[in-house]
């Protein structure tokens, strides 16, 4: 199969629409969470800004996998998805756990 730019697979489709309701999501909670930011008590603004990028990166960096490894997809867009959405999905974990990791 050759290289291609745009997904093929609907996998691949779903995986673009979650990548982009995860930058969605991120930033309406950053808009939202912002003001908050300031108080020194407020750990779980961070928990929750974390929370909110969390669910759909890993969505989308699942449906990236399976399209990838099941549907043989090689988009640039896909590939370049799933390793997005992966270190989006790491780094809200990460940052969840620093959070929970001072609260305590």
């Amino acid at each position: 199969m050759s290289l291609a730019i745009t997904p093929r697979s609907a996998s691949g489709r779903w995986s673009l629409l979650f990548a982009a309701i995860t930058v969605a999501a991120t930033l309406i909670a950053w808009i939202t969470l912002l003001p908050m930011m300031d108080y020194p008590s407020a750990t779980w603004v961070w928990l929750a800004l974390g929370q909110a990028c969390m669910g759909p990166a890993a969505a989308a960096a699942a449906l990236g996998l399976v399209s990838i490894i099941h549907h043989k997809e090689r988009s640039v867009l896909t590939w370049a998805t799933t390793l997005g959405a992966l270190a989006a999905a790491v780094a809200a974990g990460v940052m969840m756990y620093s959070v929970v990791a001072a609260y305590q």
